[in-house]
């Protein structure tokens, strides 16, 4: 590393206060170095000259002066409740806390008599190895009435109470941008915007038919920050494929596919968040990071949902005694406050964060478990609708 001077210049050609490397201020130094010094200048000035374009492009773009502009958020209606499900990792709980929202709101619709019927819809834009979708309706097709029903084989949604709908599936059990590129199936973000859209505007066609209420979830992949399906098409990148690639499996004659966040992904929708925290030891910074990145993209998350982490089965482990997804809630709690406190915001509402009992051991089903919860996930269900309403007010909605 060279250190710096800052000298008057030699030469008629360079500006005044000069940022110089010091080596070239030697006094052993001189024909040479007025060369030395007039060819520095010419790199400063084309350096400044390069960044002044770049900074005036980056203007452009806060200013709103791009080609393609942001997209709208998703409309609001008084009687089509939508959430966001995000998670703070992969394997916390994500579809288990879908499965039990949108059987709360199953139950919740027996007791309204004003409501001839109500439509739930679970959405799954990107899928990778499995089916969550499959997992919600094995969850919610063990009642007498067969709630749910997912695509027909002809491609068409059924006519049941529920419809799944997962919007774009990859193969691999890998993450969506790496999947893409395994399987050389690109996704933008735009099409994955586009899909998710048409799809809701279905959702709320379908709902108005005959004054039906609705109740959707958009389940994400992975945690907040857990990227999206790659394309050469994204103009946003956190990451490219590089000219290594072959040893993630990729051919080196792949090109750059870029790709987003979870969280830049659906920003643009601007629908309020339900978020399932990590239960496990450790769990509480990257519960806490995951909420700051929502936060800090203009999210607002209306419930945090626990889900109580397996004990240890060491004799000789004392972390078996402790209940850490209780102590992550509670964590939480005393976070939401303080920040409330210093920044005068009410983020979360202490009542909104929940902390749900250990599921059973596998190959248990969680039949067992899903009833006796079933009064955590109304009171859920019922405290989102109240988030909902209370939004609409604040909000322009389509009535």
């Amino acid at each position: 590393m060279f250190l710096s001077a800052r000298i008057t210049p030699i030469t008629p050609t360079l500006k005044s206060e000069t940022i110089l490397p010091r080596f070239l201020l030697q006094p052993d130094i001189c024909l040479a170095n007025s060369l030395l010094l007039a060819s520095f200048h010419r790199c400063q000035k084309s350096y400044f000259a390069t960044k002044s374009i770049n900074q005036n492009d980056d203007d452009d773009k806060i200013n709103g002066n791009r080609k393609t502009s942001l997209p709208p958020p998703l409309p609001l209606h008084p009687r089509h409740r939508v959430h966001l499900l995000f998670g703070a990792n992969t394997d916390v709980g994500k579809s288990i806390v879908s499965s039990g929202l949108l059987g709360a709101a199953s139950l919740a619709a027996k007791r309204d008599s004003t409501i001839s019927q109500t439509k739930l819809n679970y959405i799954k834009p990107l899928q990778c190895g499995g089916s969550d979708e499959s997992f919600v309706y094995s969850h919610n097709t063990n009642n007498s009435e067969k709630v749910f029903v997912a695509e027909n084989n002809n491609g068409k949604p059924g006519d049941g109470l529920m419809k799944g709908h997962t919007l774009f599936t990859w193969q691999t059990p890998a993450s969506p941008h790496l999947a893409s590129r395994l399987e050389n199936y690109p996704v933008s973000d735009d099409e994955v915007l586009s899909s998710l859209r048409k799809c809701w505007n279905q959702i709320v066609i379908d709902a108005e038919e005959g004054e039906k209420k609705s109740t959707t979830i958009i389940e994400t992949a992975g945690g907040v920050l857990s990227p999206s399906s790659s394309s050469p098409l994204n103009h946003q990148t956190n990451r490219s494929l590089s000219s290594s690639g072959s040893r993630s499996g990729m051919p080196n004659s792949t090109p750059k596919w870029k790709w987003s966040t979870q969280a830049d992904l659906y920003s643009s929708l601007q629908l309020p968040v339900v978020f399932v925290g990590d239960p496990k030891l450790g769990g509480i910074s990257v519960t806490l990071a995951s909420l700051e990145a929502l936060w800090s993209r203009g999210y607002h998350v209306d419930a945090v949902v626990f889900i109580e982490a397996a004990k240890t089965n060491s004799e000789n482990d004392r972390e078996g005694d402790i209940h850490f997804g209780e102590g992550n809630t509670e964590a939480l709690r005393e976070y939401i406050a303080m920040k409330s406190l210093r920044t005068g915001k009410k983020l979360i509402a202490q009542d909104s964060i929940v902390c749900l009992p250990e599921l059973p051991p596998m190959p248990i089903p969680l039949n067992e478990w899903y009833e006796s919860n079933e009064g955590s996930f109304l009171a859920l269900h019922d405290l989102l609708w109240k988030r909902w309403n209370s939004r609409l007010i604040r909000q322009p909605s389509i009535s």
